[in-house]
């Protein structure tokens, strides 16, 4: 069988975590959600895929590092525009003493929020793709008309049997409020055939909703699939019209930083099932690797640390 062909459409950023003042000092990386999830996702599937991926970067030496750390991890990068006098956006890591992150960003300028604009990528060569993957992100730095033809072109795929797969990955200050955040979730949906999200964001937009809502509203929209992550309790998952058992989840042997946890799961989940595993052994898949990622700083791992352990 030829190699399935997945492109992963979103941003890339520069990571500053690390940061230590005194010293001065700071870990710089390479990184961004839909990002870690190709990078996983490649290293998963290794040869069984490629796995493109699709933004736009400046013209600058950062952007130069970005496109080589790319092609160092295997991804295709003919997608990847390169605009004049524009830069990537770069994000600091914030920890809380049990790990747990947030962010500072510095993004209103990034290349990635023109993607699709002029010197950018033809939307259309997304359609000769066997699977596509996007973030809430992806959708939120896009203008609002790049936003809706993407969403089209996604649920065109869909309906021609592609795999989309899609995490609404909210982040509230892209957004202009949130009737417009869940306007644009609701249609994506609409447009996804397995659906990744995860319990806080949904809970963000809507609040004191159960697991059970959650999954009848996703499973309303017409996907075929919901692994609804929930952080350390593991992924509730629905299929085949109905929701499936909450499996066993283990606890992360140790939290240093819990950055991309929900990227790993998609990546583990994703290369689970697109080699044949069942929903709920992609779970597994995908909260074990999430649990490898939270033991080490920033967003990816060592290559080394990344292969799955009996």
């Amino acid at each position: 069988m030829p190699p399935i062909r997945i492109a992963c459409v979103g941003e890339a950023m520069i990571e500053l975590s690390g940061f230590d003042p005194v010293r001065g000092e700071a870990r710089i990386g390479v990184a961004g959600d839909v990002l870690n999830t190709a990078i996983y996702l490649k290293r998963a599937l290794g040869g069984a895929a490629e796995v493109a991926f699709v933004t736009a970067l400046g013209d600058e030496s950062f952007s130069d590092l970005m496109l080589g750390v790319m092609a160092a991890e295997g991804l295709g990068t003919d997608l990847v525009a390169r605009l004049p006098g524009r830069a990537p956006g770069l994000y600091a890591i914030s920890l809380d003493a049990t790990g747990e992150r947030s962010f500072t960003y510095w993004r209103g300028e990034s290349a990635a929020r023109g993607m699709f604009g002029p010197g950018g990528v033809d939307m259309e060569r997304l359609a000769g793709f066997d699977a596509l993957y996007l973030s809430g992100i992806t959708l939120a730095i896009l203008p609002p008309g790049h936003r809706a033809a993407l969403i089209a072109l996604c649920a065109r795929l869909k309906r021609e049997g592609r795999l989309v797969a899609f995490d609404s990955n909210h982040r509230p200050r892209l957004w202009a409020g949130e009737d417009e955040a869940r306007a644009a979730y609701d249609a994506m949906w609409r447009a996804t055939t397995v659906a990744l999200p995860s319990r806080d964001d949904e809970a963000r937009l809507w609040p004191g909703e159960t697991v059970e809502a959650a999954l009848a509203r996703l499973a309303g929209h017409g996907v075929a699939e919901v692994a609804l992550k929930d952080g350390a309790e593991g992924p509730h998952l629905w299929t085949g019209g109905r929701p499936l058992p909450h499996g066993a989840y283990p606890p992360a042997p140790r939290v240093v930083d819990t950055t991309a946890a929900g990227d790993g799961f998609n990546a583990g989940y994703l290369a689970a099932r697109l080699g044949g595993e069942g929903p709920q052994a992609a779970g597994q898949a995908g909260h074990e690797l999430a649990a490898r990622i939270v033991g080490h700083p920033g967003a990816i791992m060592a290559r080394d640390r990344t292969e799955r352990r009996p």
